[in-house]
């Protein structure tokens, strides 16, 4: 086991200083790329795309993430469990491509903070390396499989698959899908600033329901400069007389650090 080498404290406080850039855009607080906020610009609006030209910016963004051996951010995500949305939850993250590595501390908000995730698939065994919030996380680590049922009762997925990496193929893998079942994929792609950053927003509609239906909508916002995918989010069916669904995960990763040099020992907490 390693000694941690910045104190609990000072990461909360580090996290709390980035968490303002940390925030997934809002009705009214993402800005189109004439940097007003809510501005309806030309460049705003949104232009129909088609399925292979969103396979092609896939493929750019896999061909950027591969020149990506690791990679510290800020964390943002929500999810939606048991039909309930739950609170945005920040976290400092450290994310290694090959083999998957990801280390995670959440800072916020308060029912989470402290909360840390650890995951090699270096090791032999590899297994999740947890500690839990609150008073359980007084007791340590411990160590469950990347599947358990307990841990996944609580986060939408295992967390090899938070990566940056394992969102684009599940965007990837639900638009090949469609395509291979003859279901329309409508494509919609705009200009946005993200984080600071100038971004290409594609909302990808798959509105024919079927029982392997990833969701109705995606959202994938890809940086212009690095073709990184930095946030994504998926959205269900809408409900009668509503023009957007229920959200049912979105992801952020800000404040980007590439090819630090991150090591085994960041996951050997």
């Amino acid at each position: 086991m390693r000694a941690k080498t910045w104190a609990a404290a000072a990461c909360a406080g580090l996290i709390t200083t980035v968490a303002v850039t940390a925030q997934p855009p809002k009705t009214g607080t993402v800005k189109p790329a004439s940097g007003e906020v809510g501005a309806p610009s030309t460049a705003a609006q949104p232009t129909k795309a088609t399925a292979e030209g969103l396979t092609a910016v896939l493929g750019d963004c896999r061909t950027a993430l591969g020149k990506v051996r690791d990679y510290s951010c800020t964390f943002t995500r929500q999810e939606s469990r048991n039909g309930t949305v739950g609170a945005e939850q920040v976290a400092e993250m450290k994310v290694r491509s090959a083999p998957v590595g990801v280390y995670a501390r959440f800072a916020r908000p308060d029912s989470i903070a402290g909360m840390e995730v650890a995951y090699s698939g270096a090791r032999k065994l590899a297994k999740v390396k947890y500690r839990p919030a609150g008073v359980d996380g007084a007791k340590g680590f411990r160590t469950i499989s990347p599947d358990d049922t307990k841990f996944l009762a609580d986060n939408r997925h295992p967390v090899p698959e938070w990566t940056m990496s394992a969102l684009l193929e599940r965007v990837a893998t639900s638009v090949a899908r469609e395509k291979g079942l003859n279901n329309p994929v409508e494509v919609y792609s705009s200009e946005f600033q993200f984080a600071g950053r100038n971004v290409t927003k594609y909302e990808v509609f798959t509105r024919r329901p079927h029982a392997f239906r990833t969701a109705h909508k995606m959202v994938v916002f890809v940086d212009q400069q690095t073709k990184l995918p930095v946030r994504f989010e998926m959205y269900d069916q809408p409900k009668s007389g509503a023009t957007t669904g229920e959200l049912l995960e979105a992801y952020s990763f800000t404040d980007l650090k590439l090819n630090a040099g991150i090591g085994e020992a960041t996951f050997d907490v």
